[in-house]
């Protein structure tokens, strides 16, 4: 794991992530914030809401997955949200994977998220080329239905096994691709930019006429500031037309992420800050 993170925010007295218990936001949320109890909730939106309604309350919500691409409910919620919610911190989950069973080696069918059996697709055919892959939900159902029926065994992160009463079977089970996912922590807490800040989030809208996109990045680029996301998005109830979801390396403390900013708005376009914090830090299933 990384280097030991920083405290939760002094005004946090829980945390909220999407379920169920054992879930992979579950894990990190109880990884990043060993000393808050943590709610699991059923959706996104959920979280979002908890968080939103509640001041003390941050939120653990996905925005990546190294295989299955962007989160674009996270996204949506963001930029919806009107700038009552920001992104505090971003957290990657380094998944190792787990075979997880009864003490009797005999397995007819596995359980996982189709995610998972991806991952581990290579490696299921070499050990369990007879075993049924049976997809569901989530990695703590499926460990849920392989404790309770004999024969069964279950793939997702090793803490399940002691949830459910089932034994490691196997771990790590050796992937063709790495699997990392990351998480955004949001909060009320507004940005504040400082130095030791690596990244900042913004909505970005620009005027709807040929070159606009490219305008708005070539101060960017002039400046050698690096573009790690960006996805358009419809506005809602204007048809045919879309705003920008982007973050960059750096924040405003920057003079240079300032400058280019700056030559943006001047430029014509509109912007709104989702975030200026730290990404990187690391934790492994």
């Amino acid at each position: 794991m990384s280097p030991a993170p920083p405290a939760a925010p002094p005004s946090a007295t829980r945390a909220a992530c999407l379920g169920p218990d054992g879930s992979f936001s579950h894990l990190i949320a109880e990884m990043r914030f060993p000393g808050l109890p943590v709610e699991t909730l059923s959706s996104i939106a959920e979280v979002f809401d908890r968080a939103q309604a509640d001041p003390h309350t941050v939120g653990i919500v996905p925005i990546e997955n190294s295989s299955g691409g962007f989160i674009i409910d996270t996204v949506d919620r963001l930029i919806a949200d009107g700038g009552n919610l920001y992104i505090q911190e971003e957290l990657t989950l380094d998944v190792k994977l787990a075979l997880l069973g009864h003490a009797d080696p005999t397995v007819e069918v596995i359980y996982s998220h189709s995610m998972p059996f991806f991952h581990a697709d290579e490696w299921l055919r070499q050990h369990y080329p007879t075993a049924r892959r049976v997809a569901k939900p989530s990695t703590a159902v499926a460990a849920q239905l392989a404790a309770a029926e004999p024969g069964a065994a279950a793939i997702g992160p090793r803490q399940n096994a002691r949830r459910h009463g089932l034994e490691v079977l196997h771990y790590p089970i050796a992937g063709e691709v790495p699997n990392m996912t990351q998480f955004f922590v949001i909060s009320h807490q507004p940005p504040t930019p400082d130095a030791t800040q690596n990244r900042s989030a913004w909505v970005v809208d620009l005027a709807d006429r040929p070159g606009s996109l490219c305008l708005f990045l070539t101060p960017l680029s002039q400046r050698g500031i690096n573009l790690k996301r960006l996805e358009s998005r419809p506005i809602r109830g204007q048809p045919n037309q879309y705003r920008f979801y982007i973050e960059i390396e750096g924040s405003q403390a920057q003079s240079n992420v300032q400058a280019a900013l700056d030559q943006a708005r001047s430029d014509g376009a509109s912007l709104r800050c989702l975030g200026a914090y730290t990404s990187g830090l690391t934790f492994v299933s």
